[in-house]
């Protein structure tokens, strides 16, 4: 069965002041899908090395803080269980990527989190809901009062699961989603949300 990790991230140190930045989030939280709506996808991302950064991805987490909104972030990592990845590897590639958001004025986020497989049986497996519920439980946060974006069905189902608006980005796998699942008039995902990319989906809120 997999598990999860959890941290909270605060990358103040990567800045000399924080002008304009929050002191309060108020507005609703956004869940978001790390691996093909923040960083492109890639079937291993085990070293900094592997992470590409999408672009206005960082502009739209920013735009999303700065608009008072709590952000917390997902990855689905089944290759743990595989052997392709240790635990420790997901927490090297999430440091890197905290100082890169830091670097471009993202001080902070609510949190991550991660799973290790993608058994069926395994609560915090997408399209389960125990990565969201665990953050709820830790944090506070109602997503049936906020979104969750994504770029696969299986992000599809996980926001519809726990009563999350779910948007679906054209990035990462996002097409192929969008033409498979959301063209054939399914009237199950009638109310997914798609956008070009992440920041196009900040800046409609």
């Amino acid at each position: 069965m997999g598990r999860y990790q959890t941290k909270k991230v605060d990358t103040n140190q990567q800045m000399n002041t924080a002008d304009g930045w929050p002191t309060e989030f108020p507005k609703c939280v956004i869940g978001i899908d790390r691996d093909g709506v923040i960083n492109e996808w890639k079937n291993v991302i085990k070293r900094h090395e592997d992470v590409n950064i999408i672009e206005g991805s960082l502009e739209a987490i920013r735009t999303l803080r700065l608009k008072g909104h709590r952000v917390v972030l997902f990855a689905d990592q089944p290759n743990i269980m595989r052997g392709l990845l240790s635990p420790q590897d997901v927490s090297n590639v999430m440091e890197h990527m905290m100082r890169v958001f830091g670097e471009n004025g993202i001080l902070s986020i609510d949190g991550f989190y991660h799973n290790t497989s993608d058994d069926s049986r395994d609560i915090y497996a997408k399209p389960n809901t125990g990565m969201m519920k665990r953050s709820q439980n830790e944090m506070g946060v109602k997503y049936n009062e906020g979104y969750y974006v994504g770029d696969t069905i299986e992000d599809i189902k996980m926001a519809m699961n726990i009563g999350a608006t779910p948007v679906l980005v054209r990035t990462g796998k996002g097409l192929s989603t969008e033409e498979k699942h959301l063209k054939s008039f399914n009237p199950k995902y009638k109310d997914v949300k798609v956008f070009d990319n992440l920041l196009e989906f900040a800046n409609s809120l």
